[in-house]
C-alpha cells in the first residue's frame, strides 16, 4: 500500500482505509466487555487533580483528559511520555532515544518549564533548569491506574510552575494488584523489556506489592549521516507500596529506586584549538530514590483531612554538569462542607538542597555549564483556600487562591475563578479565569551556560548568564469548555483558551547574554476530544489540537527568542485511535498521528537550519488473550517512515531521528 501526497492528505486517507478494512466483520464477537461499555460512564470517572478531591470528570470546570490503564495497554506504548501523546493539548516530541520535549499549550523544549508533573502527588519538576527529565521517570505500566492531564493553569491547587497544565500519574491501589505478574518482551528498538510484580493481602485492612522493571533501548540515528545516534540506554527501577484501610483512616507508604545507564551524542565548543565545534559520545548516569507517606482521616462524609510527606533524591552525572537534588515536602489539607459551600484549604512546606559540579570547559576559564555558588538551598512555604459554592441545583462557582513565599521572588498570589453549568444530563458548560506564575529556576538566578556560537574561525562564544533580578513569568488565562454526550455511544469534550503572558524569559543583546523578562504576548487555541462507539466491536477516539502563538520582545532585546516561543510548538495536531475487537480473545488497535511542522529557531543555535517538517505516523497493536493468565502482544510503531525527526534540542545534543520499531511482548498473571 502506497500513500501519496502531503502528510495532511495521508492523515485523512489512512482513517478511511482503516474503516474500509473493518466494514465486513460480521464474524466478530458480541460479548466484548471493554468496547461494549456505556460511554457515559467515561464522564463519570472520578478525577482528583483539578480540585484535590474526587469529582466526576463531566463536572470538572477545567480541561481534563484521562488516560486509562486500558488505553496504555491497548496502545502498545512502552513509556509514560509515549502514553501522553493520547491527550489533546499536549505536544509530545521525542528528541532522541532517551530524551523528550513535552509541554501543554505551547513553549515546548527539552527544558519546557510551564507544565507541572506529579507521580502520585509527588512533584518531579526539577529545580535546576525547570521542567522534567523524562529519562528518569518510569514505572511498571501495568500498575498505573490512570494519568490525569489538566490543560490550563492549576496553580491555585498545586502552586507555582503549574502554568499551562498539570499531569498527575496515579498508580493502582495494592488491593487491585494482588498476585503475580511476569512481563517479557523485545524487538529491534525495544531490545529487551522485563517486569516483575508480586502483591499480597497482608491482613484484612492491609495489602502490599513489590515490583521490578528493566528496559534496554537501542539508539536513534543521526539526521546528518544516518549513522548510529549514540543514545542507547538501559534503565532499572524497583519499588514497593503498602496501603492500609480501616474505614475512617486510610494510609499509604511507597518508595522507588531507579538507575539509568544512558548515552548521548554531544555537540561541544572549544576555543583552544580547531575544530572549534566538535562532537563526542557521553555515557551519563542517572540515579534516584524516593519515599512517600500519605494519611487520610475521615471525620464524617463531609469532613476529612490528608497529610502527605515525601523525600526525593535525584543524581545526574553528565559530561557538562553533575547535579544532585534532595527534596523534602510536607503537605496538609482539610476538606469541609458547610451548607452550600464545599471548602478545601491546606498548608505546605518544601525544602530543596542542590549541589552542582562542572565537568567540562570550552577553554581554561569558561565552563560549559556552571553554578555560583555550587550548593544551593531553597525553601517554599504555601497555603491555599478554595470554596465550591452551589448557586443552585445546576450552577457551581469555585473561587480560590494559592499564596506562596519562595526564596527567588518572595510572595506570589495565584487566584482562580471557575463556573460550571450542568445544562442537562447530556451537556456541561464551564469557564475559568486564572493567574499563574513560573518562578525562576536555579540556572536563571545562579547559573551560566556557554552554548551560543557566532560562526567564524575561530567562532565567537557568547554565554547565557544568570540574573539575580530575574522575576517570575506570569499568565492570565481565560478558558471556556463544553461537554456533550447525546447518547451512550458518543461523547465530545471541547476546550478553548486565550492566555496573556508577561515577563517571559528573554536574553539581553550584549555579548554576555543575561536572562531577562522582556518578552510578552499571547496564545490561543482549541482542543477537541471525542469518543464514538461505532459498533460493539469498534471504537474510535479522535483528538485535535490547534495552537496559535503571538510573542514580542522590547526593541533592546535579542529578537531570536520570540521565534522560539512562536515556532517550537505545532499549530495543528491530530490523533485517531481505532480499537477493533476481532473476537473475544483478539484485539487490533490502530493509532494514527499527524503533527504540524515546527519553526524552531533556537537562541542557542550556531546553525539556522532548525525547521522540523510535519509528519504522519501509524502504530498498530495486535493482542491475544491466549488463556486466562497469558497475554501476548505484537506492536509496530512509527510504521509509515523508516525514520523521522520530531524535535531539535535547544543545546548540547546532536540532531537525531526516530526509527521504525517492532516488538513482541508476553504477560503472565499468576
Amino acid at each position: 500500500m502506497n500513500f501519496k501526497g502531503s502528510p495532511m492528505k495521508r492523515a485523512l486517507l489512512i482513517p478511511a482505509f482503516l474503516l474500509a478494512c473493518t466494514a465486513d466483520t460480521s464474524w466478530a464477537s458480541t460479548e466484548n466487555e471493554f468496547l461494549d461499555l456505556d460511554l457515559s460512564q467515561l464522564m463519570q470517572v472520578k478525577v482528583t487533580s483539578v480540585t484535590k478531591k474526587p469529582q466526576e470528570l463531566a463536572d470538572s470546570a477545567a480541561a481534563v483528559f484521562v488516560i486509562s490503564n486500558e488505553d496504555i495497554r491497548r496502545s502498545g506504548v512502552t513509556s509514560i511520555p509515549e502514553a501522553l501523546r493520547m491527550a489533546p493539548g499536549l505536544q509530545v516530541a521525542r528528541i532522541s532515544s532517551n530524551k523528550w520535549a513535552i509541554t501543554s499549550r505551547g513553549f515546548n523544549g527539552f527544558f519546557a518549564n510551564k507544565l507541572l508533573v506529579l507521580m502520585d502527588g509527588r512533584s518531579i519538576y526539577t529545580p535546576a533548569f525547570s521542567g522534567v527529565y523524562w529519562d528518569s521517570q518510569d514505572y511498571l505500566l501495568e500498575d498505573i491506574d490512570r494519568i490525569e492531564v489538566i490543560r490550563g493553569p492549576g496553580a491555585t491547587m498545586w502552586g507555582a510552575n503549574a502554568v499551562n497544565g498539570v499531569i498527575n500519574i496515579i498508580t493502582k491501589k495494592t488491593t487491585e494488584t494482588t498476585g503475580g505478574l511476569i512481563s517479557l518482551g523485545g524487538g529491534n528498538q525495544e531490545k529487551a523489556m522485563a517486569g516483575l510484580r508480586y502483591g499480597s493481602q497482608i491482613n484484612e485492612s492491609m495489602a502490599g506489592r513489590v515490583y521490578l522493571k528493566m528496559n534496554d533501548r537501542a539508539s536513534s540515528e543521526l539526521s546528518s549521516s544516518g549513522q548510529d545516534g549514540g543514545d542507547a540506554w538501559t534503565t532499572c527501577q524497583g519499588g514497593f507500596r503498602i496501603d492500609g484501610d480501616n474505614g475512617t483512616e486510610k494510609w499509604t507508604m511507597q518508595g522507588d529506586l531507579h538507575q539509568g545507564d544512558n548515552n548521548q551524542h554531544l555537540i561541544n565548543l572549544s576555543l583552544i584549538q580547531p575544530p572549534w565545534i566538535y562532537s563526542n559520545d557521553d555515557n551519563y548516569d542517572t540515579l534516584g530514590w524516593n519515599m512517600l507517606g500519605r494519611w487520610n482521616h475521615d471525620f464524617s462524609a463531609d469532613n476529612a483531612t490528608t497529610l502527605q510527606i515525601y523525600y526525593d533524591v535525584v543524581e545526574r552525572q553528565e559530561f557538562y554538569l553533575n547535579q544532585d537534588h534532595n527534596t523534602f515536602d510536607l503537605d496538609f489539607q482539610h476538606q469541609l462542607r458547610l451548607g452550600s459551600n464545599d471548602l478545601i484549604w491546606g498548608l505546605a512546606f518544601r525544602s530543596t538542597c542542590s549541589d552542582f559540579t562542572k565537568t567540562i570547559t570550552v577553554n581554561s576559564t569558561t565552563s560549559q555549564v556552571s553554578f555560583s555558588p555550587s550548593t544551593l538551598h531553597h525553601d517554599l512555604y504555601s497555603g491555599f483556600l478554595q470554596d465550591e459554592i452551589s448557586l443552585n441545583a445546576s450552577i457551581f462557582l469555585t473561587l480560590g487562591s494559592k499564596i506562596e513565599h519562595n526564596d527567588f521572588t518572595g510572595i506570589e498570589v495565584q487566584p482562580s475563578a471557575r463556573l460550571l453549568w450542568q445544562i442537562n444530563n447530556q451537556q456541561r458548560l464551564w469557564g475559568a479565569v486564572s493567574r499563574a506564575v513560573r518562578t525562576p529556576s536555579q540556572i536563571e538566578q545562579y547559573g551560566t551556560m556557554t552554548t551560543y556560537v557566532i560562526p567564524g574561525m575561530p567562532p565567537t562564544v557568547a554565554t547565557l548568564g544568570s540574573n539575580e533580578q530575574y522575576d517570575s513569568e506570569e499568565v492570565i488565562a481565560y478558558e471556556l469548555g463544553y461537554r456533550f454526550s447525546p447518547r451512550a455511544s458518543f461523547c465530545l469534550d471541547l476546550a478553548t483558551y486565550y492566555n496573556e503572558y508577561e515577563k517571559l524569559r528573554s536574553y539581553s543583546a550584549s555579548p554576555y547574554r543575561n536572562f531577562t523578562n522582556n518578552m510578552y504576548g499571547s496564545n490561543h487555541g482549541v482542543e477537541l476530544a471525542s469518543t464514538w462507539q461505532a459498533q460493539y466491536w469498534l471504537s474510535l477516539q479522535l483528538a485535535y489540537t490547534y495552537t496559535k502563538n503571538n510573542f514580542h520582545l522590547d526593541s533592546t532585546e535579542d529578537l531570536s527568542s520570540a521565534p522560539v516561543a512562536k515556532g517550537s510548538s505545532p499549530a495543528h495536531q491530530l490523533s485517531l485511535r481505532t480499537a477493533l475487537d476481532l473476537n473475544d480473545q483478539t484485539h487490533c488497535d490502530f493509532w494514527l498521528r499527524y503533527v504540524d511542522k515546527l519553526n524552531v529557531a533556537s537562541v542557542n543555535a550556531w546553525s539556522n537550519d532548525w525547521v522540523v517538517n510535519d509528519y504522519v505516523e501509524l502504530d498498530i497493536s495486535l493482542s491475544w488473550q491466549i488463556s486466562q493468565q497469558l497475554k501476548a502482544q505484537l506492536v509496530g510503531q512509527n510504521l509509515l517512515n523508516s525514520s523521522h525527526l520530531e524535535f531539535i534540542q535547544e543545546s548540547f545534543t546532536a540532531r537525531t531521528e526516530l526509527k521504525r520499531s517492532i516488538y513482541a511482548k508476553i504477560n503472565w498473571d499468576f
